[in-house]
């Protein structure tokens, strides 16, 4: 199912790389180096200098997502957490549930709920796999992601 994140990431030719090469394993550890410094609060003694709100933690879940699953490696975690959570839901036990359906729920609970940093950050990765499986106008996150890393040469 996310063959084509796999291979658009593998595809992409960037001449000038404007920070040098970073790939999809790069970007992907970057965002979440910056989502856990972000969220987590400092030992004592220690300072933050921006902590992520709710909103900046899942739009960053759901960059981080999108780069793991075309990361691939270790990043599948991701793609298997997405797709648990899904299975929850289209298994039968809810009735005749698509992927349509828990994209819905899950952009309801991101819309209507501030969650804690950590849980909105989760939440995105949760969605980003979730949106990338159920296609149509959920796809778009996942495009938009995918062309700013190509448009600067990050993937």
């Amino acid at each position: 199912m996310y063959e084509h994140i796999q291979l658009a990431a593998e595809t992409f030719s960037v001449g000038d790389k404007v920070i040098g090469s970073v790939g999809m394993g790069g970007l992907a550890t970057a965002l979440t180096v910056g989502m856990v410094a972000g969220i987590k609060e400092p030992k004592k003694g220690g300072k933050i200098r921006r902590k992520l709100d709710s909103t900046q933690a899942s739009v960053l879940g759901v960059a981080a997502g999108t780069c793991y699953m075309g990361a691939g490696s270790i990043w599948t975690v991701g793609e298997g957490l997405s797709d648990g959570f899904a299975q929850v839901f289209t298994g039968g036990g809810f009735g005749t549930a698509g992927m349509g359906a828990v994209s819905l729920l899950l952009a309801a609970v991101m819309y209507f709920r501030e969650a804690r940093p950590g849980a909105a950050a989760f939440t995105g990765v949760l969605a980003a796999g979730v949106w990338a499986q159920a296609g149509g106008i959920w796809g778009l996150p996942q495009a938009l992601v995918l062309t700013g890393a190509h448009a600067i040469g990050m993937a």
